[in-house]
């Protein structure tokens, strides 16, 4: 009795269906699952990088690879597997940590109650006040020359749990403890006795958990916004930190926007400050022209409230929370012509968007649907759409991010789900994967805070160091094309804040077939089940004799030398339950052989 792995098909009835109740770990291919490789980490730890908010990679004309990931506070480049503060000075942390220096000059007029006044970038303020007595708390003591009231200083400074302080002479460096929103902006004091000088730092990006970063590339330019700070760009080959997109204009003003895309030769923006439904876009095939040169603006009509994405491409699709918007060069004083392909559905969140090329894949408040010209369809229609619904951690739903795989041409979801039992803090765990060849789905387990795919610079072996001074604890083969460069793969940031691939073994595979009758209205004896699948397995069989009952799972079998999973089990309604264990490798899993006989009818 063959049975093949049919569909993944969760939203319909686990008997009778042509389906698979189970496929974890793995993906649809064309009469198979493959193993869906596991996340492994290719970077050094991060101590600045936490939930990353926007990644992106990139090539440019010389085929050099930049990639860039973005968290609340600052934007950091990656490169062979290190992490790089690319932020602009007065707009992000253009140095990992602020600083600056108080010199104490003249301490017998310092006195006492004079302060020293150190500002944060949350508004708060915190206070060190000089003392003739015992210092204590946010208390320093005044001695009887300027190095020992600057020891004392520093000593009470560098006590504080948001400060780092060294002293040389009479003069201290303070140093903020980490880099964020309540990271060191200012220092005064309100004597000239205590000098205060070489302030280095500036403001990081104030956007809150909410405000995704959108990375773009227009030509050799990388534009970075999030729709609260003011754009960025970067230069590819030329520029070493981000600075104001408005810092290169020429004509007009550059403005404030949430999201942007690349349709034909202009940088089309949307969601600006101040009107949620605007799309503004640039002069042709110039970023600093936003006057003339065929650059204008739209209001788009009605309650579809604001816009959350916009695709690349030869033509462009501005994606509102309920509605979609395709655009279309046309020239002349029209420019683009706009016509509404979607009036009532679009996507609640930006993030949730993805595209390969001309295919572009998003999820709404009702499902997951692909654009197919000017027809959006349903792909997840009585398939996986309840399920998701039901999996889904709505308390961080706004952390799903979306992600193609295009030599696989996977396009998949990353999402936090309500049965992770350490999923405290929100960190997404599962992937729900769809396979746009083939039409099927799958899920896999994985811890992460964002998916992209990502160009991987060549490595040499000094620059492994980056990851681990032991070769036996990489874990991507070294004989694979990750280490020469230049190749695409799925990736992002695990939940350990380090730059990850797709391209491990080491999770467990799952597949469980539809529940059916082996003989029309008898029970079946089962004597074994074997796996066709090509690597051996562990299978279960859960039976049941009526539909309202639940099913009762056999021991767990292993394969013998014959290829069968020897079984012994009954029941009306059988399915079978293999596992792949976590780093065997495979091809194909194809369904299962049951060896069983005809029951009674009782």
């Amino acid at each position: 009795m063959q049975i093949p792995f049919g569909e993944w098909l969760p939203d319909q009835p686990e008997h009778g269906m042509k389906g698979a109740n189970v496929a974890t770990n793995v993906y649809h291919a064309l009469g198979s699952y493959k193993r869906f490789p596991s996340l492994v980490s290719y970077s050094g730890t991060s101590t600045t990088i936490k939930d990353a908010h926007g990644a992106g990679s990139f090539r440019d004309n010389s085929n050099a690879v930049f990639n860039f990931v973005a968290t609340e506070d600052t934007l950091y480049s990656l490169t062979a597997g290190s992490f790089s503060d690319l932020g602009a000075n007065g707009l992000l942390l253009a140095n990992s940590k602020a600083s600056c220096t108080i010199t104490v000059s003249d301490y017998a007029n310092i006195g006492a109650g004079k302060t020293v006044t150190l500002s944060k970038n949350n508004g708060s303020v915190i206070v060190f006040t000089s003392t003739a007595s015992t210092a204590s708390g946010l208390l320093f003591k005044v001695e009887t020359n300027n190095n020992t009231t600057a020891a004392n200083l520093k000593t009470t400074i560098n006590a504080h749990a948001d400060f780092t302080a060294t002293v040389s002479g009479a003069v201290v460096t303070v140093i903020r403890a980490a880099i964020g929103r309540n990271s060191l902006i200012n220092v005064s004091s309100d004597t000239a006795r205590l000098t205060t000088t070489n302030f280095v730092g500036g403001t990081p990006l104030t956007g809150d958990g909410a405000d995704f970063v959108t990375f773009t590339q227009f030509g050799e330019h990388i534009i970075a916004s999030n729709g609260v700070d003011p754009a960025q760009f970067f230069l590819m080959g030329t520029s070493s930190v981000f600075a104001n997109l408005s810092g290169i204009q020429t004509a007009g003003t550059c403005p404030l926007f949430r999201v942007s895309g690349v349709i034909r030769d202009f940088l089309v923006t949307g969601n600006i400050s101040g009107a949620t439904n605007r799309i503004q876009w640039s002069g042709i095939n110039d970023i600093t022209t936003w006057t003339g040169k065929q650059s204008d603006f739209q209001d788009l009509p009605g309650s579809g409230g604001q816009i959350v994405a916009i695709t690349s491409g030869e033509v462009g699709y501005v994606f509102r929370q309920n509605q979609i918007v395709r655009m279309d060069y046309v020239g002349g004083a029209t420019v683009f012509r706009l016509s509404v392909i979607s009036p009532n559905r679009g996507a609640v969140y930006g993030k949730t968007v993805c595209q390969d090329n001309r295919r572009v894949f998003f999820h709404a408040d009702d499902g997951f649907y692909e654009i197919q010209g000017d027809s959006v369809v349903g792909i997840g229609v009585e398939k996986v759409n309840r399920f998701f619904e039901a999996d889904l951690n709505k308390a961080y739903s706004d952390r799903i991010v979306a992600a193609t795989d295009p030599f696989n041409t996977l396009a998949m979801w990353l999402y936090p789900s309500v049965n992770d039992e350490n999923n405290i803090t929100g960190i997404c765990d599962r992937m729900i994967v769809y396979n746009y060849t083939t039409q099927k789905w799958s899920l896999v387990k994985v811890n992460a805070s964002q998916i992209f795919s990502q160009f991987v610079g060549a490595y040499t072996v000094e620059l492994m160091d980056i990851i681990s001074q032991n070769l036996d604890t990489i874990n991507a083969a070294l004989d694979t094309d990750f280490w020469e460069g230049g190749q695409m793969f799925l990736g992002g940031i695990d939940n350990q804040f380090k730059a990850a691939i797709f391209s491990g073994n080491s999770n467990e595979c799952e597949i469980e077939t539809a529940e059916l009758e082996g003989f029309k209205g008898a029970r079946t004896n089962i004597q074994g089940v074997r796996p066709i699948v090509d690597a051996t397995a562990t299978v279960t069989v859960k039976t049941r004799e009526r539909l309202a009952d639940k099913e009762v799972e056999s021991t767990s079998s292993s394969m013998v030398t014959s290829g069968i999973n020897p079984v012994r089990q009954s029941g009306r309604y059988i399915r079978a339950n293999v596992k792949i264990a976590s780093g065997t490798t495979f091809n194909h899993a194809q369904g299962v052989d049951i060896v069983a006989s005809k029951a009674g009818y009782r």
